[in-house]
């Protein structure tokens, strides 16, 4: 993501949308109530013969609109914006759709709350940073995955199809790699390889071999899609995606988890929460991102109090458990009754 005007002042940033990614942090910042501008297209008005004649043609403008609902298809390369036309050369009051996608470029004028700046930031920061290929392998099958910054997105399942006891000595075992290196090099993406055994270490060495490729690995206790998970939750693939949200959203959640399994300093609920914040007692506070605005006075008076706040999406796992929990927890300075 790309800032092309910021004034504050006025409640004004102009943003340019760089890759897929920026579509899901426009989808943690835009709300409704919002007023959101860009070019679009638009049937342009007609007499009423043309009406009749059912001709409507499609004319490029810019608009402004009131929103009133934004929409995020995980994978997808859009963002959908809805609102009334309040601004524009046409058609005021009426309902329209933004279809954003990589390349357009969206004004928002909005009361900016500090972590609709911080998430600006990320994705700032976020777009300087690689997605990342997770290879999560043993001798039976291999999962590939690519990390977003919203979600981790599942490419393909590929099976060895080993038989017997003599497998190792014969040319299966070569055309496993083969497929799977043929798949992963269609991303040309820092890739890290994991999972249990031997797998992972034979396919990385084949790749060296085959194409001069040098891949990081690692080893989990678990192969496919929990194996990659694993990778995410044990901060493995920071290694290569050091900046990456979803890793930090998802180690946060688990550490939550894991605290509440000790009992340690943490609280989740909401009437929980702001007891610990209006005592001082909270370090960091997570919030659902679908929560922030019901919950926005106490996120205020948390960061007043010295609290980090974070933001956890929620169309990612970790912001499935902490819905579970209430869509809002807090890690303490200290433990309270």
């Amino acid at each position: 993501m790309k800032v092309l005007y910021k004034n504050l002042k006025d409640g004004e940033i102009k943003l340019l949308i760089q890759n897929t990614d920026d579509c899901w942090h426009l989808y943690n910042i835009i709300e409704e109530g919002d007023l959101a501008s860009a070019f679009t297209y638009r049937t342009k008005s007609q007499t009423d013969d043309k009406k009749r004649e059912g001709k409507g043609e499609k004319e490029r403008m810019y608009l402004t609109i009131r929103v009133t609902e934004v929409s995020f298809q995980e994978f997808s390369d859009r963002l959908r914006v809805q609102g009334i036309i309040e601004e524009g050369p046409q058609d005021l009051g009426k309902h329209h759709t933004f279809n954003l996608k990589v390349g357009d470029e969206i004004k928002i004028k909005k009361n900016w709350k500090k972590y609709h700046l911080k998430r600006i930031e990320e994705a700032v920061n976020a777009s300087k940073q690689p997605s990342v290929v997770v290879l999560s392998m043993d001798d039976d099958a291999a999962t590939i995955a690519v990390l977003h910054q919203y979600g981790v997105e599942k490419i393909a399942d590929i099976y060895s199809g080993r038989t017997g006891k003599f497998y190792e000595d014969k040319s299966d075992k070569k055309d496993y790699y083969g497929e799977v290196l043929s798949k992963i090099k269609e991303y040309d993406l820092p890739t890290i390889v994991v999972g249990p055994g031997f797998a992972k270490e034979n396919f990385a060495s084949f790749a060296r071999e085959k194409e001069k490729l040098n891949f990081i690995v690692e080893g989990t206790g678990h192969a496919g899609m929990a194996g990659v998970k694993e990778a995410i939750n044990r901060g493995i693939i920071e290694r290569i995606a050091e900046e990456s949200a979803l890793t930090r959203e998802s180690r946060l959640v688990e550490e939550l988890l894991q605290g509440i399994a000790k009992n340690g300093a943490v609280t989740y609920g909401r009437d929980e929460v702001k007891k610990a914040i209006e005592m001082g007692a909270a370090e960091k506070v997570i919030v659902l991102t679908r929560t922030v605005r019901e919950n926005e006075d106490l996120l205020e008076l948390a960061e007043k109090m010295g609290a980090k706040v974070y933001t956890i999406s929620d169309i990612h796992e970790g912001g499935e458990k902490l819905s579970a929990l209430g869509g809002i927890a807090a890690f303490l300075r200290y433990k309270i009754e």
